[in-house]
């Protein structure tokens, strides 16, 4: 193995080593760089690697360090809305003004007053969860000015909700639902987090533990939520996340980046877990599989051919793929699809489905570095471990 003494045992996959170790030593050695492919079904190791420093000192970066994961957090946000529906709790066609009896609506307004329910009210929880509602994304225009000029600044929900209140819309009233309206924004996902400590009467790094985090066996340690709760005692050593050579981990104006949309701390073991439990349909104790079939509702995702957004979850079909990855895959065979999602800074957790009825296996890491792509580890992964899977 790469990297430390701690990275567990797996099969020897030296080309995919080698990428590792080159891509920790890319981007001026800004962020170690860590990579686990586990089996889905029963979670046993496939492969594990890391290489490059916790930071940009000489520590170096180890399989059972945690980092910030960022918008894998929607996975999580998006599975707990699914409980509830599951459970009764909410509809996914309710709208804003109508989930909880419209508290959700009549909170947000009193806590941002230029909160306009005649203009946003009528978004729905499907909606919210595709990116398909039209909110405009506050990580735009005159927010991203004051966040940069600001780094000290610590951000609360209602505030950058005021600076999406200010925006216009992604699209006409008229197509929101529908596949065209497609446009990212964290917005909704701050809403989410309203919905789910409103409706749960719990603190969203509560129910997370208990809806999702020790339901999917995740450590009490490695996995946590970032300022809104006190890293737990004992936690293993935290990755340091880059933009370039900009360290940003734990900085306070990232604030802005956590709640319900990003924030959560975790690691390669954890995610894996997370990730094992949901394509089993363990993590929906009612509907199982079938409500992530729920989840899987794909639509066009806008970054080109072969990706695709579903309710908290993305998908890339690897055939597809020239940009995300280094070169086409080998035409030699299908190699299938990723499903799960990805994160500001390299974060990601994936469930890659292979062609030729192979099953399924969980990949998860991080490059710890937004300016270092994870699409070239992917691939080599991919094509070398495929030969390793029983039919």
């Amino acid at each position: 193995m790469t990297g430390s003494d701690s990275a567990p045992p797996g099969l020897s996959l030296p080309r995919v080593e080698k990428a590792v170790k080159s891509a920790s030593k890319s981007v001026g050695r800004y962020g170690g760089v860590v990579l686990q492919a586990a089996a889905a079904w029963n979670q046993s190791l496939l492969f594990a690697a890391a290489a490059g420093a916790l930071d940009a000192g000489v520590e170096t970066i180890s399989m059972t360090d945690s980092f910030e994961v960022a918008s894998v957090t929607k996975m999580v946000t998006a599975t707990a809305v699914l409980q509830l529906a599951d459970e009764g709790l909410l509809q996914l066609d309710q709208t804003m003004d109508e989930v909880a009896h419209g508290r959700v609506a009549k909170l947000v307004q009193e806590r941002v007053p230029k909160w306009s329910l005649d203009r946003f009210g009528g978004v729905t929880m499907t909606q919210l969860l595709q990116h398909t509602s039209g909110l405009p994304n506050y990580w735009e225009g005159p927010f991203v000015n004051t966040f940069e000029a600001e780094p000290d600044k610590e951000w609360s929900t209602w505030e950058l909700l005021s600076y999406a209140a200010d925006m216009k819309d992604s699209c006409p009233v008229a197509d929101r639902g529908l596949p065209r309206s497609f446009a990212y924004a964290d917005t909704n996902y701050l809403l989410l987090g309203l919905v789910l400590e409103t409706l749960t009467e719990s603190s969203l790094p509560a129910l997370f533990r208990t809806r999702v985090f020790d339901p999917a066996g995740m450590s009490r340690e490695g996995t946590y939520c970032s300022f809104l709760e006190h890293r737990p005692s004992g936690a293993p050593p935290l990755a340091k996340r880059y933009v370039g050579p900009t360290q940003i981990t734990g900085k306070v104006q990232h604030s802005a980046d956590s709640f319900a949309a990003g924030g959560v701390v975790s690691t390669t073991a954890d995610l894996q877990k997370f990730m094992s439990a949901l394509a089993n349909g363990d993590l929906f104790p009612i509907g199982g599989k079938a409500t992530l079939k729920r989840m899987m509702s794909w639509i066009p995702a806008k970054r080109g051919p072969g990706f695709w957004y579903g309710l908290g979850l993305m998908r890339i079909d690897l055939d597809d793929q020239v940009g995300l990855f280094r070169r086409w895959f080998s035409k030699r065979k299908p190699r299938g699809f990723l499903w799960g999602h990805e994160g500001f800074g390299g974060a990601f957790a994936w469930c890659w489905v292979p062609g030729d009825n192979h099953p399924e296996v969980i990949i998860t890491g991080s490059t710890n570095n937004e300016a270092r792509s994870y699409g070239t580890l992917i691939e080599q992964l991919v094509d070398d471990l495929e030969p390793h899977l029983a039919p």
